[in-house]
């Protein structure tokens, strides 16, 4: 039987490395480690590489950093394809060192008050003030591309830096995605409304001024939609590249964002028709036009 522990960064093998000290053998714990420059497909393959190689009867666990986070979406599809493999959120050492020590899953959950599976505790909401600063009549307070749609940095970071109050994702597959409309949902931030529309519907609404009033964080994940939400009309001043994982085909431009050919075309397109086009991974980095990485 085996755990496998996944994280941004090093932090699964800091758990596990920790936990080696206390307890001793870690055998059990085979930790994944989620940097920038990766997707969520990256990560889906990392687990299936050890589902194959350590057996996926053994598994008993995935056990992720943050609910809503990469490592976390990426193993929903795992365990809807395998049922005798939980999804567990909250990996920390004390966790582990319960595991370990031949604590059941649901006790050693029960014990470090973790989230088990795919029920997420909710605290009590608190109320935020929106701030006073104007939003554009259609209540968008950003608009970002990102790949992995709503994760870690979104719903942790981003959300409360902007003080959204409603997500909208513009996009036509992930309507199609059970698996993945589940893991939208489940990352949102309580108190924060979520939106799932197709590209036209996401145009038509945001244009009638359907959320005006509201702070909205509007995110895709793919460059060719910023620019047809664009030619269909919707007013915004700027447009922020956040996350574009290595690909096949694609370039590096910046730490987080490689593009295509075509991908830098529809960019440019967006920029000609009067977007300001920059690229920002969390608020604290410094925020550069897009165009800037490409001299």
């Amino acid at each position: 039987m085996y755990y496998i522990i996944a994280a941004h960064g090093a932090y699964a093998e800091g758990c596990k490395s920790s936990c080696e000290m206390i307890t001793g053998d870690t055998s059990a714990f085979v930790p994944v480690t989620f940097t920038e420059d990766m997707t969520k497909e990256d990560v889906e393959k990392k687990y299936e590489k050890i589902l194959a190689e350590k057996g996926v009867d053994e598994c008993k666990a995935i056990i992720a950093d943050l609910p809503g986070g990469t490592p976390y979406n990426a193993a929903m599809r795992i365990v809807a394809e395998h049922k005798n493999i939980q999804l567990v959120a909250g990996l920390s050492q004390q966790l582990l060192v319960l595991l370990n020590a031949g604590e059941e899953l649901a006790d050693a959950i029960a014990q470090t008050g973790e989230i088990y599976g795919n029920t997420v505790v909710v605290k009590e909401k608190k109320t935020v003030q929106a701030p006073k600063d104007p939003v554009e009549k259609n209540g968008i307070v950003n608009f970002r591309l990102d790949e992995r749609l709503i994760h870690g940095q979104v719903a942790t970071f981003w959300t409360r830096t902007l003080q959204a109050d409603r997500i909208i994702i513009a996009d036509d597959e992930i309507l199609k995605d059970e698996i993945g409309m589940s893991a939208l949902k489940a990352a949102v931030p309580s108190g924060v409304h979520l939106s799932i529309l197709t590209v036209d519907n996401a145009a038509v609404r945001l244009n009638a001024g359907i959320y005006s009033g509201q702070r909205v964080f509007l995110i895709v994940n793919k460059t060719k939609t910023i620019q047809r939400l664009v030619e269909k009309g919707l007013k915004v001043k700027e447009v922020n590249i956040g996350n574009m994982g290595e690909k096949e085909g694609r370039k590096r431009v910046k730490k987080s964002v490689y593009c295509t050919s075509q991908e830098l075309a529809d960019i440019e397109a967006v920029e000609k028709a009067g977007v300001t086009v920059y690229a920002q991974m969390v608020p604290n980095d410094e925020k550069k036009t897009f165009r800037s990485y490409l001299h």
